[in-house]
């Protein structure tokens, strides 16, 4: 008897068939103790914008989108809805997700969308994006510990974007985040960094759209 075919493994053939050029979007929503239910409740509803923004974009040319979102606290990472192009499946997945309330393990986040995302193989033309929400902080973590796993991440072909929520933050582990590894790189950090105040601004204005924007691009 064959072995199954991993949803993964089938998405990245289709996108790869005829496709001149696939993009594969992780969100991964911070489900941590210290974001708090209304929070965590506000960040669905946003990452519910974000996705119809990159769902909705034209596609040019055989481009295709596809997201999938998660969320992580310290033990239990969690697929709520792997990679599809259907906004209301998504939308509903999100809706379900059901608060953590947990400690911070963003190395297990990480690792996570590692073995998630779809490889990108051999000239498959897939991108590999993972949007991150952290503010840097987070149980049994060093810089350097920090630091080799976001070379793995990299390392993997996943491009890595971080939205960071408020002033209490580890300034030193957001910068190592958003590096890739190259920490004298400020203005590829720069890109890769998004800064909202509070929650609440995550819905303010056109934050989402801003968000969308920078990671769409090539």
């Amino acid at each position: 008897m064959d072995a199954p075919i991993s949803p993964g493994t089938r998405l990245l053939s289709m996108c790869s068939a005829g496709r001149t050029s696939c993009t594969n979007i992780l969100v991964m929503m911070d489900s941590s103790a210290s974001v708090g239910q209304k929070n965590f409740e506000t960040s669905k509803t946003f990452v519910k914008h974000l996705a119809e923004r990159f769902l909705a974009a034209e596609k040019k040319g055989g481009v295709t989108v596809r997201v999938g979102v998660g969320q992580y606290s310290q033990s239990n990472p969690r697929l709520e809805q792997p990679l599809t192009t259907n906004f209301t499946l998504l939308s509903s997945k999100i809706e379900e997700a059901q608060f953590q309330n947990e400690g911070t393990d963003v190395l297990q986040a990480m690792q996570f969308a590692i073995n998630s995302l779809p490889s990108r193989g051999d000239a498959s033309g897939v991108k590999r994006k993972l949007v991150l929400f952290s503010d840097g902080r987070s149980q049994r973590v060093t810089n350097v510990v920090l630091e080799k796993r976001v070379r793995e991440v990299a390392d993997s072909g996943i491009e890595l974007f971080v939205i960071s929520v408020g002033n209490q933050v580890n300034e030193v582990n957001l910068r190592t985040l958003v590096s890739r590894g190259r920490l004298q790189d400020i203005s590829y950090a720069q890109r890769h960094l998004f800064r909202v105040a509070d929650y609440p601004s995550l819905l303010r204005g056109v934050f989402h759209q801003t968000v969308s924007r920078r990671v769409s691009l090539p």
